[in-house]
């Protein structure tokens, strides 16, 4: 019935426009029915009707009821009500409502005006509307007015509520009294809530009642409370572990929890407990840590709208680089054994500083620094690389043996890891401005790890710009068709060289030649500022390591400067075969095109020979054995017969005054030498002579004449108590033949001298002590009695078993003997 009454009321009011097409009153209801419906708003205004005769009839129901109530409870029937409805509970109930009915009568009252209004509500008006309009009121205020709710407090994402009493008169002791239950209930929770989180792992501990606690105990009672809260620990960390590994992106609180137990402040565990949770981090960093930098976005990209996929990625990668951070920082105030500052970052995050006894305090040092190597050595392409390194490099120069050689043994490993060089060259770099700044003084093994360094090529800038220059000239004879048909062809090998990942091994070639200026820099310093210092030998180790990657325009000077080194007599005898093998490195590589006479240097290395003995030390071997390659061998063309002939003789005259290792080493070498040079034989005739006479304390190899000597040192050697030692210079003797009776074994023929002395050094049969010389000489006796009285007793008691005897006076015999001969 409703739709035909609004019908015919629409009927009514709508009139027919003047000068338009004239329709009936029902085609335009009809249409604006329809045009309702198809928005969706003609269920509405039945439905607000609906609700407006609900709440009449309930206005209606609640006059009635209050009707009931002025007649004394009886009904229009006369009917008892039940007596359980007026019990003392539901009447206290219905007076504390009393405010609720007042209410809900100006609400009707509300309604009715809003019945009666001149001007209707849009038909688009939401359902919830009414419900809106009335206030909101939390169920602690409707039952009394003095409770008022606070902020709640959150923790550890439980929510624990607040209720406070406010001051005003009492108006009813019953509300008073609920209130009151309310309060008490609700501090009590609170307080629970406290105990609860103070006695939690994570809970901040008390110190003055913890040690007062533990001052009260006996050993044993303290060995176990120990024992007890360290086994907790590791359960507890060990439970933050797994979880953490097993989801990381989502187990962020539980990884902000490990982290915090570095900053664990229990008496008598909490340096074990910072051990543990510091080893433990390390280990779930190495896991998590992602194979590329992590950035965080800039506040312009982060006010712009995302997708809740990448909001929460970028929350996670903000909170983890918060914790490697942290736990960084923590490591590297510890490595160094500074103290944590007060206000400081790690202080804001709850990790304090610790006072320790200098022993503890050196070996948790000693712990944060290996886990920061680790780090290093594991992730060194990540976020805060350059702190660590900062943190390294220094301890690599520290007073502590242990500590430096942790520190160099991690930077080594990162050279050897590292395959695109920038780790590398950051580390080398760093290295220069610490030597800069101690003004050199620093331990060697610094600058010994640059050896470790695997630069085989490098990119030479002047040979580019020669290759420029004549493909410049080459290009002038073109005409200009083909030259433009020469840059098609090679714009097109280009992009086919960036397919083959060509530009990679440019990036490489280019951060090889920067580390390489940058180790040459420090070289190059050292030679020139401080060639008295300590540094020297490994800075001319290094050069000739790497003397074949020096720029061309450096080598007079070079040549120069090592020369006056060798000729200053400061340096001992390792650093001048160092220098000389540096020299003679350029010489082989790049130095071919430049025109030196390198004689001094063989006149050097002549002399610096007699120097290397096994009483000196027997490390010099491999420095001799890796100058001769360089410079006889590689340089046969230039070579002399009588140089090489005085440097067969000069080794010849070694193997009698080296560890067996050194001499079979030597040998080998003088097998070479026989089997180049055909000439060579000279030396093993002792009845061919030459003009002259051998000189062998001349330094000049030109002028000693060696062609006249022979190589009679062989005779000695094949008495020798080494049997490889005996047969291998028995086989030189013989002219080193490749097969027949005298040939070598084939496990000692195929070794180069290198390979022969690495494999024979560790064999236990040569690792025999030098007996060192006396102290004093001995004064000598006279002529007459150079027998002593010791001497003749030892011979008593060493042949006294046999079946002829000496005569008891044998020392007198001989005194008489020598007496008649004089």
């Amino acid at each position: 019935m409703a739709p035909n009454l609004q019908r015919k009321k629409q009927m009514k009011k709508t009139k027919p426009k003047s000068g338009s097409h004239k329709a009936s009153a029902g085609k335009l209801a009809n249409k604006k029915t329809s045009r309702l419906a198809r928005q969706g708003k003609l269920n509405k205004a039945e439905k607000r009707k609906k609700r407006k005769q609900s709440i009449q009839d309930s206005r209606q129901k609640e006059q009635k009821n209050e009707q009931v109530a002025l007649n004394g409870g009886r009904t229009e029937d006369n009917e008892e009500p039940d007596e359980s409805e007026f019990s003392d509970e539901n009447t206290e109930f219905f007076q504390h409502l009393k405010n609720a009915r007042e209410f809900a009568k100006l609400d009707l009252s509300h309604n009715d005006l809003r019945g009666r209004g001149k001007k209707r509500k849009k038909d688009s008006d939401d359902e919830e509307e009414v419900y809106e309009q009335q206030p909101r009121s939390f169920a602690s205020e409707k039952e009394n007015e003095k409770l008022k709710m606070l902020l709640p407090i959150i923790d550890k994402g439980r929510v624990i509520k607040q209720v406070t009493q406010t001051e005003g008169p009492d108006n009813d002791d019953a509300a008073e009294k609920d209130s009151k239950d309310l309060g008490d209930k609700a501090a009590g929770d609170a307080k629970e809530e406290m105990e609860e989180k103070a006695s939690s792992d994570n809970a901040i501990p008390r110190p003055e009642e913890d040690e007062k606690m533990l001052a009260s105990l006996t050993p044993a009672q303290l060995f176990a409370y120990r024992k007890n809260k360290i086994a907790s620990a590791k359960q507890t960390i060990a439970a933050l572990a797994q979880g953490v590994l097993e989801d990381p992106q989502n187990n962020m609180k539980k990884l902000k929890e490990l982290r915090q137990m570095l900053g664990d402040s229990s008496p008598g565990v909490c340096l074990t407990v910072r051990k543990y949770a510091a080893l433990s981090l390390m280990e779930v960093f190495k896991d998590i840590v992602p194979g590329y930098r992590l950035r965080i976005p800039t506040e312009k990209e982060a006010a712009q709208r995302v997708k809740k996929e990448t909001k929460s990625l970028w929350d996670y990668e903000a909170s983890f680089l918060l914790s490697y951070r942290i736990y960084l920082t923590f490591l590297q105030l510890m490595a160094k054994g500074k103290p944590i500052p007060e206000k400081s970052f790690l202080t804001k995050h709850g990790i304090a500083n610790l006072s320790l006894p200098a022993v503890a305090q050196r070996e948790f040092s000693k712990l944060c620094l290996k886990c920061l190597c680790e780090m290093l050595i594991n992730h060194p392409h990540f976020n805060y690389r350059g702190d660590i390194i900062s943190t390294i490099v220094p301890i690599m120069n520290h007073s502590n043996q242990k500590f430096s050689d942790l520190a160099c043994e991690a930077v080594k490993t990162v050279f050897k890891q590292d395959r695109a060089g920038d780790v590398t060259l950051e580390i080398v770099k760093t290295i220069g401005r610490m030597a800069k700044k101690l003004e050199f003084d620093m331990q060697p093994q610094i600058l010994q790890t640059f050896l470790v360094l695997k630069i085989k090529e490098i990119d030479l800038s002047t040979q580019d710009e020669q290759k420029k220059m004549l493909k410049k000239e080459k290009m002038l004879k073109f005409s200009r068709r083909e030259r433009k048909r020469l840059k098609q062809k090679e714009q097109l090998d280009r992009e086919l060289l960036e397919t083959k990942a060509a530009a990679d091994k440019q990036q490489k070639l280019k951060m090889h030649t920067e580390i390489i200026q940058a180790v040459f820099e420090t070289y190059i310093r050292v030679i020139k500022t401080a060639a008295d210092s300590v540094l020297l030998p490994a800075v001319l180790e290094g050069l000739a390591r790497f003397a074949h990657l020096i720029n061309i325009e450096y080598f007079d000077s070079l040549f120069s400067a090592l020369n006056s080194l060798i000729e200053s007599q400061v340096l001992t005898d390792r650093e001048m075969l160092h220098c000389l093998q540096t020299a003679f490195t350029i010489l082989t590589g790049q130095g071919t095109v430049i025109n030196i006479d390198p004689s001094r240097f063989y006149k050097h290395f002549y002399a610096a020979l007699l120097s290397v003995h096994a009483g000196q030390s027997s490390e010099m071997t491999p420095i001799v054995l890796e100058c001769l390659n360089t410079m006889i061998h590689k340089r046969r063309k230039q070579m002399s017969q009588h140089r090489v002939l005085a440097f067969i003789k000069r080794l010849a005259s070694l193997c009698l005054q080296q560890s067996p290792e050194s001499t079979i080493a030597f040998l080998a070498a003088i097998r070479q030498f026989l089997h180049a040079y055909k000439y060579s034989d000279i030396l093993l005739d002792t009845e061919t002579r030459g003009s002259g006479v051998y000189l062998p304390e001349l330094e000049d190899p030109e002028h000693c004449c060696a062609n006249t000597t022979a190589l009679w040192e062989l005779h000695l050697l094949r008495r020798h108590y080494d049997p490889s030692i005996q047969s291998y210079s028995r086989h030189v003797l013989y002219g080193a033949p490749v097969a027949g009776e005298h040939q070598l074994k084939q496990d000692l023929a195929r070794r180069t001298p290198m390979e022969l002395y690495e494999s024979f050094s560790n064999m236990n049969i040569f690792n025999q002590n030098i007996p060192e010389k006396p102290a004093k000489r001995k004064k000598l006796r006279p002529a007459g009695d150079f027998v002593s009285e010791d001497f003749g007793s030892y011979v008593m008691s060493v042949y006294k078993s046999m079946p002829q005897p000496f005569p008891a006076n044998l020392s007198q015999l001989i005194r008489k003997r020598s007496s008649t001969k004089t």
